[in-house]
């Protein structure tokens, strides 16, 4: 009889031991935050995140990325093409981390952004003499072209990564790999000179180019539990 009680009190601590340790871990997740830097194709950013359960954890993210007169030089017959691009994305986005292991911090992301600021710039000039039999035309008669595309408006996201949002230490690093899938683009262009007719051709690019929409997004993490 004594065995039977022993095993007995010796299943109920078990019991309890498993029960406290299970509370143990969720207490220590309960209404936590984080807030973290970003480092990612999109630019810098901030990041505040709320721990949920132990395996749902809330975020919410800004982005911005800034490249202005990147200069690209093309040679056509002997004479430069000179095309300055200026990029800008200002993006925020609200997704939801899932860690379906207890004992990994291996993740699945899902959410959503929104682009405000999503525009890109391409001025193309001609720098040169371009002849043409006995025809000599210069960057005046050639003209310029300018092309923008802009991609504002919502875009789900979906991503993979390591590392939790709220960190089981005071500081975290994560790593984080996934795609936006961007709105369909404006496309806008204007020329002068004799590149002037290729204005005429926005509509036609809009289209060949409304299923290149995909954004590649990889982003480096560290975040401070709160």
């Amino acid at each position: 009889m004594s065995i039977k009680r022993n095993l007995l009190y010796l299943f109920l601590i078990l019991i309890s031991s498993n029960s406290f340790s299970q509370q143990n871990v969720e207490s220590s997740y309960s209404n936590k935050y984080a807030i973290a830097l970003n480092g990612s194709t999109l630019g810098g950013g901030l990041e505040i995140a709320r721990n949920l359960s132990p395996h749902f954890n809330l975020r919410l993210r800004g982005n911005i990325l800034s490249i202005k007169d990147f200069v690209q030089e093309i040679e056509v017959d002997d004479a430069n093409l000179n095309v300055t691009a200026d990029t800008r994305f200002l993006e925020f986005d609200l997704s939801l981390e899932y860690l379906p292991f207890q004992t990994s911090s291996f993740k699945v992301i899902g959410g959503a952004a929104h682009f405000s600021d999503g525009k890109t710039n391409a001025l193309a000039t001609y720098d040169g003499i371009f002849e043409y039999g006995e025809i000599m035309l210069g960057p005046k008669e050639i003209g310029d072209l300018e092309l923008t595309l802009d991609y504002n408006g919502f875009a789900p996201y979906l991503g993979l990564g390591f590392g939790r949002a709220i960190p089981k230490n005071k500081i975290g690093v994560s790593f984080e790999a996934g795609s936006f899938y961007l709105p369909a683009p404006n496309v806008n262009i204007t020329a002068t000179g004799m590149l002037a007719p290729t204005a005429n051709q926005a509509v036609s690019l809009q289209e060949d180019i409304r299923d290149y929409r995909w954004f590649p997004f990889l982003n480096l993490r560290l975040s401070v539990r709160i």
